[in-house]
């Protein structure tokens, strides 16, 4: 949905009176869903609305953008969000799945597809694993054409295209599609590139070109801070017709932790809980909306714990646990790195300590703040580790 939800007419990072309707509910849990308000947020923005300045001259910017950070705390929101005001501004905006940069056979297909040659104009590729060929073409000359093809295939206008879950791309693969980019910098059409992923998204895109190390404007979308929780609970209710009283507001925000989806399933949830037609909501609701959502939360940390199984590092979560909880959530960068190399040295544990480190990243378990220390991604997913039978 862009730019407007079934409650009503939404005003995209704020509100208006009356543009929502009374008493429903205006909360959002779920992937890939925009909140009612994007709070806390502005440096994130900013940085995107300094682009938008370039754009708006006729010149690219020169660095392009990659958001990251731990699972569950609004990088797709705060791309759609993105999305919309490039929208506002009339720039073209397209996607690109980040399925299309894994290997070079795919990129070459879905360029083909945006840039229309695959009406009947199936462009000729010769390179090992993509099929036949007649025609001697170098793959990488390929998709830098396709690719010129496609962004200027509607004049000057400002192009801006985004790619999510960056954290999946293939080095190899999206190697010639980076470096497309880059020479799309120096060309008559204003580009934009925006990218979203977990923590390893960062390094991932780093090893597709070393000029990506110059490249990008690197932006940290960690657990909001309390004020911005507050807003993201307080505001829709107030606006939707049936505000939180302070203490169910102060209350919801310790319980969400400041994480993001959190604070969505927990809003929805003391929402749902209040009487029909009541004024407002209680901390009696937000006790009752919070007990509801136990369970659902509950099979969150399962299904995180399931795919550490799957990657088989499982059995380091509880030491992981034990090692934050002795050090009051927050560890110091040695001190991390000290327990990687000891875990890992393990014959249970099938890597070594900088891939263990990836891995615990990518599931958004640990990761590094601004401050250089690391914290888990949701603290109470430590409670969960140590009190797992």
């Amino acid at each position: 949905m862009d730019g407007a939800t079934r409650t009503g007419h939404r005003a995209r990072g704020g509100y208006s009176p009356g543009m929502l309707e009374v008493s429903r509910n205006p909360f959002q849990p779920g992937r890939g869903m925009s909140p009612p308000l994007l709070a806390g947020r502005e440096s994130e923005l900013a940085a995107a609305e300094r682009c938008f300045v370039r754009l708006l001259e006729g010149r690219s910017p020169p660095r392009d953008l990659s958001f990251y950070g731990p699972r569950g705390n609004g990088k797709t929101a705060l791309l759609l969000e993105i999305e919309h005001r490039a929208r506002k501004r009339d720039f073209r905006v397209e996607t690109l799945p980040v399925d299309a940069l894994t290997d070079r056979a795919g990129l070459v297909r879905a360029l083909q597809e945006r840039a229309g040659a695959l009406a009947g104009q199936l462009t000729a590729v010769q390179f090992a694993g993509f099929g036949g060929s007649t025609t001697p073409r170098q793959p990488t000359a390929e998709i830098e054409r396709l690719f010129t093809a496609w962004l200027g295939s509607e004049a000057f206008r400002p192009f801006v295209l985004v790619v999510d879950e960056a954290q999946v791309l293939a080095p190899d693969g999206a190697r010639p599609f980076f470096a497309a980019v880059q020479r799309a910098k120096s060309g008559p059409v204003p580009f934009l590139l925006v990218c979203a992923g977990t923590p390893d998204a960062p390094r991932r895109i780093r090893q597709a070109g070393t000029f990506n190390e110059r490249g990008f404007t690197q932006c940290r979308v960690g657990r909001l801070d309390r004020s911005a929780t507050l807003a993201a609970l307080r505001e829709p209710a107030r606006a939707s017709g049936r505000p939180f009283t302070e203490d169910a507001a102060g209350f919801l925000a310790e319980r969400s932790q400041d994480y993001p989806f959190f604070i969505q399933l927990l809003g929805s949830a003391a929402w749902e809980a209040a009487a029909e037609g009541a004024s407002e909501i209680s901390q009696r609701d937000a006790q009752t909306g919070a007990a509801e959502c136990a369970d659902t939360i509950e099979e969150f940390y399962a299904s995180r714990y399931e795919e550490a199984e799957f990657r088989r590092v499982e059995s380091v979560l509880k030491p992981l646990a034990r090692l934050f909880a002795e050090h009051e959530g927050r560890v110091s960068h040695d001190a991390f790195k000290g327990f990687l190399r000891r875990v890992s040295s393990e014959d249970s544990i099938p890597l070594d300590d900088l891939d263990l480190r990836r891995e615990l990243s990518d599931l958004g378990v640990v990761w590094s703040t601004r401050s250089g220390l690391w914290e888990m991604g949701i603290p109470s997913f430590a409670d969960y580790l140590l009190h797992r039978g």
